[in-house]
């Protein structure tokens, strides 16, 4: 089960968010400025100043697009750390809670998912685990998909917990959308700058 399916499923059940938006948007945005450059590269090659005043527009649009995405992004930063860290803990408990030999498939596919990827045991660390020096076999380096339900000795385990190192991936991450963001916001307003300097060269 890979890491994006299953967090994902996992969250929008529970929590009713929809992650995969966020890849449409970006699918739509991609597509939305492919369809404004050839507004802004038609009109300063012909020096049509209509095509350029409605690259202009577009543009604008854009750009207050993402500088809203900005602002909601940052307003809502620490409701999605604190979602993130409800569901890691609502989803190890729930396996923690039951014996190895009880917990299911299901319980352990979101817990295997985060523990293999982020390379971390327990929400705290392997003592996070109460099954007698035992921990879920993903916590150790050799956790193959066929050991879904299989244990390790806590001493071979990862040595991080998952809840710190999770939130730590999180916040890299709002940080890299951000930059991203950013980015993408000052060469947008570059094109524009550009764009009007072409209108007033064509005068």
């Amino acid at each position: 089960v890979s890491t994006q399916s299953t967090v994902s499923s996992g969250i929008n059940a529970e929590y009713g968010v929809d992650i995969n938006i966020a890849a449409y948007v970006v699918i739509v945005l991609g597509a939305l400025l492919l369809l404004v450059s050839f507004f802004g590269f038609f009109g300063a090659c012909t020096g049509k100043h209509s095509l350029l005043n409605v690259y202009l527009v577009m543009v604008g649009a854009v750009v207050a697009l993402l500088v809203a995405v900005l602002i909601y992004g940052f307003v809502m930063r620490s409701r999605a750390e604190d979602m993130v860290a409800e569901y890691i803990t609502d989803a190890f408990d729930s396996v923690n809670n039951a014996t190895s030999s009880n917990a299911t498939v299901d319980q352990f596919a979101v817990v295997n998912s985060i523990q293999t990827v982020v390379e971390c045991c327990g929400t705290t660390g392997p003592s996070y685990w109460s099954w007698g020096g035992q921990v879920p076999a993903s916590c150790c380096s050799n956790f193959t998909t066929s050991m879904a339900t299989e244990t390790c000795n806590e001493a071979d385990a990862f040595t991080d917990g998952c809840m710190d190192s999770s939130e730590k991936l999180v916040k890299d991450a709002l940080l890299a959308l951000v930059i991203l963001l950013l980015i993408i916001i000052i060469f947008l307003v570059a094109c524009m700058v550009f764009a009007c300097c072409s209108k007033k060269g064509k005068k």
